[in-house]
């Protein structure tokens, strides 16, 4: 496999201090081998990546002929160490392990010493609740029983053989919701605000699929739980139900504490949680319980470096839209200025939609601030630069938003070019939703309007359109987005948008809440 060309410099870089010096004592110790430790050293010192610089420095070792090979080479090394690296920290590395040395043993007729590794290692895998390890272990059992000759400990063994740390029927359940649970993934993703019927009824099939199963209860296992909080509670978000969605996280959140041992493991389960918190959490206005769990100490278990890029990339989301919401733009500019100086570091470990997710958020914060340059290029880097990771809806809102931004710059020329380009996506798209069209018409007609009254005038009758139709979902997931209603009214009351946010924030009495600016 010829590597791409940046794929090289990102796998160096994701490399800690102990990795790379595993990787150089362990992988390339012979003095043929010395041109690599070079090359590795040379990409590492790069703050990006040049092939140009590369063939420079190693000429003529290194050519335009052989650098693809001499690349896969290296990346083929440095897989191998991190596998064995890896090795060492993760609890189903050690259990694979002792599922060869059972095989080796067995084929060997050594079956004492398979039957004690066996032993120990059904031990481990019961515990870990590593259910597709046990099966392969079970079935190494079976192998040996064939083939071996009467032992005196086999009531033992077949005791051991026989006992499970849950029932066939509740493992079938646990395989169920798994499968349902990535089907909830993969829906979530796709959608986040609008689903057509077909989508919709897709929806509730599986949400009534996971009902029909066992509840959730401590009798299960701690996977079984998982699956089955974890399925109802995104499908309950993708149906608008964010308050019922929003109580099984949180008695999962809680689960986790019990388990902590499982975010070594499996920390992409509990991020994923954290993100469900993040969107349930504060569309359900539970501002300060979302808080309370991204400072939580169980977050400290997060130790993997991609994983921890993850957890702060979604923590910096919650922070933002809570302190957007309850108006505490200080605390806004202090996020906004860390994310500046510090994502582009994080950015190579994330997704697309994470790091799609990130900007947007980051050009909300940046308008809120009225840095509209930064609100400009942040959005639009949002929904162009990570064209794979950029959900359809955020897309929409991206539209109007710039076309917000726009408006607030004041340059005809900008305006003009981004309502063209506005108006062109709503026109192509199929799907057509009534508050999208009222806000462009708004804001062409008000940006030529030199009638402050005239202007007035408008803005109230689009905030008395978007009123008739408030209780729609998909407007309000927008809305929650961003507030255009919100921006309308401080046009209207003719004060900044910030500080309109501060008023209304002011008059509830609650800067943590439930308010939702």
């Amino acid at each position: 496999m010829k590597p791409t060309s940046g794929f090289l410099w990102q796998l160096i870089h994701s490399l800690d201090s102990s990795e790379k010096l595993f990787f150089k004592r362990n992988f390339l110790p012979d003095k043929s081998a010395r041109l690599y430790i070079r090359l590795f050293d040379a990409i590492a010192r790069q703050k990006e990546y040049d092939e140009t610089a590369l063939l420079e420095k190693f000429h003529p070792a290194i050519s335009k002929k052989n650098i693809a090979s001499q690349k896969h080479y290296l990346q083929k090394q440095i897989g191998e160490a991190l596998v064995r690296y890896d090795a060492k920290k993760d609890p189903s590395h050690e259990l694979y392990g002792s599922i060869q040395l059972i095989r080796i043993y067995r084929k060997k007729g050594l079956f004492a010493e398979a039957y004690a590794v066996w032993e120990k290692a059904m031990q481990k895998a019961r515990k870990s609740e590593s259910f597709a390890l046990l099966q392969l272990l079970k079935t190494e059992f079976e192998k040996m029983v064939i083939m071996s000759h009467a032992h005196s400990g086999y009531d033992e063994m077949l005791a051991m053989f026989k006992k499970n740390v849950i029932t066939y029927s509740e493992y079938a359940g646990l395989i169920t919701l798994r499968d349902i649970y990535m089907e909830s993934l993969l829906l979530r993703k796709k959608s986040h605000l609008s689903q057509d019927d077909t989508l919709k009824e897709r929806i509730r099939i599986l949400l009534h699929r996971v009902e029909q199963t066992d509840f959730a209860t401590e009798d299960h296992s701690f996977w079984y739980n998982n699956y089955y909080a974890m399925s109802r509670a995104t499908l309950l978000y993708l149906l608008n139900d964010t308050a019922g969605s929003l109580v099984l996280l949180i008695n999962q959140f809680e689960e986790w504490k019990r388990n902590k041992q499982y975010i070594a493991t499996h920390g992409e389960f509990y991020i994923e949680l954290l993100y469900m918190i993040n969107y349930a959490g504060i569309l359900n206005g539970s501002y300060n319980y979302v808080s309370a769990v991204f400072s939580d100490e169980l977050n400290n278990a997060i130790t993997n470096k991609t994983q921890r890029a993850y957890f702060e990339a979604i923590k910096f989301l919650s922070l933002n839209k809570i302190y957007n919401k309850t108006a505490r733009y200080d605390e806004v500019k202090k996020l906004v200025d860390f994310m500046k100086s510090g994502h582009k570091r994080s950015e190579p470990s994330l997704n697309a939609e994470l790091n799609s997710t990130v900007n947007f958020s980051l050009g909300v914060a940046s308008f809120a601030l009225e840095q509209y340059e930064d609100a400009l290029y942040f959005t639009r880097r949002a929904i162009t630069g990570f064209p794979e990771g950029t959900r359809e809806e955020q897309v929409a809102v991206g539209q109007l938003l710039l076309l917000l931004i726009a408006w607030n710059i004041g340059n005809p020329r900008i305006f003009e070019s981004q309502y063209r380009a506005t108006y062109t996506y709503f026109y192509k798209r199929k799907k057509k939703q009534v508050f999208e069209t009222v806000l462009v018409q708004c804001l062409h007609r008000t940006f030529f309007m030199p009638d402050q009254k005239k202007r007035t005038a408008e803005f109230k009758k689009t905030v008395q359109q978007l009123e008739e139709n408030e209780q729609l979902p998909i407007q309000q997931r927008a809305f929650s987005i961003f507030n255009f209603p919100g921006w309308l009214h401080s046009k209207i009351l003719r004060i900044a948008y910030r500080q309109y946010v501060e008023k209304k924030v002011k008059a509830a009495g609650n800067f943590s809440t439930t308010f939702n600016s």
